[in-house]
């Protein structure tokens, strides 16, 4: 329930809109003086404050300052009789909601009061959210103890203190380019902007534009009203551009007059529009190679090359790999509601030894699907892949209705692994389903795995 405050000297106007007020289920109090109504703030919670200008104790733009200074989030929407174009530009260049005068109706002042009040409650919403992003991108959600991601989080602080100059984050896939950038944004004076990413890699140059840029209506044959490009919707934060290196040269050339100018057009656009969006860039291509080879701009790479963030390959930071695997096992404990105490010393041998093509990616996703399927108290070798875990450690059979348990030959040719077990997989799931008669609880236990397990399984497979 709201609460709200009228302060206005007229006992006929405090009841009428108390009454009004009431009806629409707010909580209403009232006062006939300003000493009267600051008393009234400072010992209650109050949401919005209607307040008359001409008090007969203390000027109404007076009682305004010194709400404000009690509590800056009150909203207060002033009314007069007396009305001044000085009185209102006063009030509003102190952050009055609005500026209305008397006599108005009871409906009038009610439609300004909800407007208010939901914009109030959106306001609030936003700055919880980049509340908690700012808590969930901070530096210390970059896990590891390596004395390089140490050097690595330095240089995102000192980074997140500059205002405007461009990043670009290189780096094998799956190492974390897109968790650095929104450490940067979410600490630096950027934070209440906008964060706004695109893959410049999955989209066609013919849409990349129009999504960069935006449109005009009637630019092209689908462009049927006009449309802000991220670049605009960007304006006071980030525009974070991944896999740049596989954007085509058309468009790097006009992403280089953006930083250049500081300005675009929309397509089929005349009117230059300014931005104020820093830009932060991240590849998994070494761009200077690239630049030699004439795949890439110079003239861009040197734009967004002013501050260069590496990010190593897990393999080259073994000292990480347990400590965010031990991060993953907590993450998913509280999301799915288990128990996984830790990873037992011979897992822990094999899980720093192995390569990690697809890096922190890798780990984070082999870890979600041992606590998933698996479920262990300790997670032993046992339940880890058999890429990670090796044959002597994990043996692989095909386990069949007429041949459970029976070795499986690896023909000369070779096997595609992922293929073939996602295979067996998909016909095991089947099969306990057919047996089942589509209940998934007999078919999970027919399987030996929970129901979220099988339906975790069924999602990733795609089986209906």
């Amino acid at each position: 329930m709201n609460n709200i405050l009228i302060i206005d000297d007229q006992k006929l106007i405090r009841s009428s809109l108390k009454v009004a007020f009431e009806k629409e289920a707010y909580s209403v109090r009232v006062a006939g003086t300003g000493a009267e109504g600051l008393a009234i703030v400072k010992e209650n919670i109050v949401d919005l404050v209607l307040l008359d200008v001409m008090l007969p104790d203390i000027n109404g733009i007076d009682v305004l300052k010194k709400i404000k200074e009690i509590d800056p989030e009150i909203i207060v929407i002033m009314m007069t009789g007396y009305g001044t174009i000085e009185n209102a530009v006063t009030a509003m260049k102190l952050n009055a909601f609005d500026y209305i005068n008397k006599p108005f109706k009871a409906e009038t002042i009610t439609t300004i009061l909800k407007f208010a009040l939901e914009t109030q409650r959106l306001k609030r919403e936003v700055r919880g959210f980049r509340d908690k992003n700012r808590t969930l991108y901070g530096t210390d959600k970059i896990i590891g103890q390596s004395r390089v991601l140490h050097e690595i989080l330095e240089m995102v602080r000192k980074v997140s203190q500059t205002d405007s100059s461009t990043v670009l984050i290189q780096g094998e896939s799956g190492t974390g380019k897109e968790l650095v950038a929104k450490a940067i944004h979410y600490n630096s004076a950027r934070c209440n902007g906008p964060f706004i990413e695109i893959n410049c890699s999955a989209i066609p140059y013919t849409l990349l534009e129009s999504e960069l840029f935006g449109h005009e209506q009637g630019a092209f044959t689908d462009a049927k009203k006009t449309k802000k490009g991220l670049m605009e919707q960007a304006n006071g934060g980030t525009l974070f551009l991944d896999e740049i290196g596989d954007m085509e040269h058309g468009m790097q050339a006009k992403i280089l007059n953006v930083l250049q100018e500081r300005k675009f057009r929309r397509l089929g656009g005349t009117q230059l529009i300014k931005t104020d969006a820093r830009i932060i860039t991240a590849t998994n291509h070494n761009l200077r190679d690239d630049v030699d080879n004439k795949k890439f701009r110079q003239d861009l790479f040197y734009r967004l090359d002013v501050i260069h963030i590496y990010l190593p390959p897990l393999k080259e930071r073994k000292e990480d790999i347990i400590p965010l695997a031990k991060y993953f096992i907590h993450e998913f404990n509280q999301s799915f509601n288990k128990t996984v105490r830790g990873i037992s010393q011979d897992a822990i041998n094999l899980l720093v030894n192995y390569a990690w093509p697809g890096n922190v990616r890798e780990l984070r996703n082999m870890v979600e699907r041992i606590m998933i399927i698996d479920n262990p108290e300790i997670i032993q070798t046992r339940h880890l892949p058999v890429e990670i875990a090796g044959k002597k450690h994990k043996a692989v059979t095909v386990v069949g209705q007429r041949d459970k348990g029976s070795e499986f030959a690896i023909p000369d040719q070779g096997v595609d692994f992922r293929e073939y077990t996602e295979s067996t997989q998909i016909r095991l799931i089947q099969e306990a389903l057919q047996k089942a008669g589509g209940s998934k609880s007999k078919a999970a236990k027919l399987l030996n795995l929970d129901r979220f397990a099988l339906r975790y399984l069924m999602n990733k497979l795609k089986i209906s």
